[in-house]
């Protein structure tokens, strides 16, 4: 993990689709520059107009562009406390932004050992954060796309490996 510094401000997304506060059952498919992830909802669409079908799960799907760095695991809902940045607003289900981000920082640091490190590089990297029942998606990356799919995120792997080799 990282230590946090009192730079660091969390920020809630508002558009993109929060995990289920149930059994959001993420998965994460990455390679060298890009992170997929797909989790089931907070908010099932109906399989009827009318509501008295069965409920379709609802999927989101969220890509991480250019990422250069990634972190999934602990901790879970009941040791959230422990993540250096609860006190900041983070919390359980959700998603989030962490701005001046100390994490992006120590990347940074670690990295002026390359011969031609380029501190702008990393200037640029954003640093978000998808807290889920189970677990916690960190990643720092350029940019991040959303979409909407039907089913669980089992269902999904071969839609998910697309987006992860359209990078």
């Amino acid at each position: 993990m990282y230590t946090v510094d009192k730079h660091d401000r969390v920020r809630e997304l508002t558009d993109v689709e929060f995990p289920s506060l149930g059994a959001p059952v993420p998965l994460v498919l990455a390679d060298e520059g890009t992170v997929v992830v797909a989790y089931t909802t907070g908010s099932p669409s109906t399989g009827q107009a009318d509501g008295a079908g069965p409920l379709a799960e609802t999927t989101a799907i969220v890509v991480f562009w250019q990422c250069f760095a990634t972190h999934f695991g602990l901790p879970n809902e009941e040791a959230f406390a422990s993540h250096p940045l609860a006190d900041r607003g983070l919390r359980p289900c959700g998603a989030f932004e962490v701005e001046a981000s100390s994490w992006v920082h120590g990347l940074e640091m670690r990295n002026r050992a390359h011969p031609r490190h380029d501190p702008l590089q990393f200037q640029q990297l954003r640093h978000w954060v998808w807290t889920f029942q189970d677990s916690v998606l960190e990643c720092a990356a350029l940019s991040y796309a959303s979409l909407q799919a039907q089913g669980r995120p089992d269902d999904l792997p071969s839609r998910m490996y697309a987006l992860l080799r359209s990078s």
